[in-house]
């Protein structure tokens, strides 16, 4: 669940943006690197909070529990909103425009709205074959990105990206380039590349044994995607001319025609398209759940919650798609990346907080402890906060959606309360 959340779209359209101001082979390798150790710090942290509070909704319930339940239900819409109807959107774009690249007989819009209805169907039509669904696609994922990275590598480098590792060099690079805007914009794309990697946390309530395997997801998850984004990232480099890759969403696709040819490249780059479906299906499982778990305690709202006889959420699965196609006709792809990277950096960041005030108040929990405490929580929060407040700056307009979705949430923590008092 978490390689199946994580690998997706950022992995195989952030290259193509961040080539805008960052052409410096080692230096891309470098954020891409610092962006899977700061989603680590990240997980170790999420992975006590999940041990500690095993209940299905992660933000949503943890936030609740720590602080407020107001707060918890900003955090909630922004994971049925942000957190999980946006990626489907993006993740769908972006397939739309691989498929595209193959044969345009169909619009990318179009393609991607399919898609989405496609797989909320097989999901809403059988737990047993979602799961299996997401099994068979995520393995096929992993073995597709090993095959390329390894054929990558074999095929040898085709360009002149310079990975120069020098002391010169990385003296140069710190100053002209880790510590420019260039450098933040270019980790806010690959912030949104790892944002998955506490997906378990969002069903720790239906997790088995869960001080053994959702710690074990999560770790062991982002410490696994992380190497395949730096050695894809590092292929994508070597085997394509930077300006064939600059602005492009399709890189994967692009790689695989310098690879392997235009025949055999469009033959992959079809198949790297059915990677995302795996990334789709995924959050069309789980966010369906936050979206039930949610809605639950609203009277005139818990119908959203309803479940079929086989007890699949079918109301949230509806709710989740109808959320993701708006998204798809309102923002274009640019922009509701933003929009996604900032809100779910902010609320990682108030949760990562809340585990610093639990053990403040209540101790070390028993079990599973977050490895590196308390640095890692430190550099998650200065990291995270850093990019934040570099991006209100950058970018005011999807930091004030972001800001405006996470508001809506109180309307429902009104209604929920309302009913309350009523009852």
């Amino acid at each position: 669940m978490v390689i199946a959340n994580m690998v997706g779209t950022g992995v195989f359209t952030s290259l193509g943006y961040q080539l805008f101001d960052i052409q410096q082979g080692f230096s891309i390798l470098m954020i891409w690197i610092i962006g899977g150790l700061i989603a680590l710090a990240g997980a170790f942290c999420y992975a006590e909070l999940a041990n500690r509070l095993p209940k299905d909704g992660g933000e949503f319930y943890f936030l609740s529990e720590i602080f407020h339940p107001a707060l918890g239900y900003m955090a909630g819409f922004v994971s049925i909103t942000v957190g999980f109807a946006a990626p489907v959107a993006g993740a769908a774009l972006a397939l739309g425009a691989y498929i595209n690249g193959i044969s345009s007989s169909l619009p990318s819009i179009w393609i991607a709205m399919l898609v989405i209805l496609g797989i909320s169907l097989i999901h809403a039509y059988s737990i047993r074959l979602g799961l299996l669904f997401q099994r068979i696609s995520t393995l096929f994922k992993l073995v597709l990105i090993v095959f390329f990275i390894v054929s990558g590598f074999w095929l040898g480098n085709k360009t002149n990206i310079h990975f120069d590792i020098s002391p010169k060099a990385i003296n140069e690079i710190w100053h002209a380039g880790w510590l420019t805007p260039a450098f933040a914009v270019s980790l806010i794309w690959v912030s949104f590349a790892y944002s998955g990697w506490n997906a378990t946390a969002y069903i720790a309530g239906s997790v088995k044994d869960p001080q053994k395997n959702l710690t074990r997801s999560i770790i062991i998850g982002t410490l696994l995607v992380t190497v395949l984004y730096t050695l894809l990232n590092a292929v994508f480099l070597t085997s394509t001319p930077v300006e064939a890759l600059v602005g492009k969403k399709e890189v994967g696709l692009i790689a695989a025609n310098y690879l392997w040819g235009d025949v055999l490249g469009l033959f992959m780059g079809a198949i790297i398209s059915l990677l995302l479906v795996s990334t789709i299906s995924s959050m069309i499982f789980t966010g369906p759940r936050v979206i039930a778990g949610m809605f639950v305690a609203i009277p005139k709202l818990n119908v959203i919650s309803k479940e079929s006889k086989k007890g699949i959420p079918n109301n949230a699965i509806i709710t989740q798609a109808i959320i993701s196609i708006i998204m798809l006709w309102t923002m274009d792809f640019e922009s509701l990346i933003y929009y996604v990277a900032f809100t779910l950096s902010l609320f990682t960041l108030i949760t990562v907080i809340g585990m610093l005030k639990l053990r403040f108040t209540h101790g070390k929990p028993e079990g599973y402890r977050a490895w590196g405490y308390p640095f890692t929580p430190i550099l998650f929060i200065v990291t995270t906060a850093s990019v934040c407040i570099f991006f209100i700056g950058e970018k005011p307009t999807e930091s004030i959606l972001g800001v405006s979705t996470a508001l809506i949430g109180l309307i429902f923590w009104f209604l929920k309360s309302r009913s309350t008092l009523n009852a």
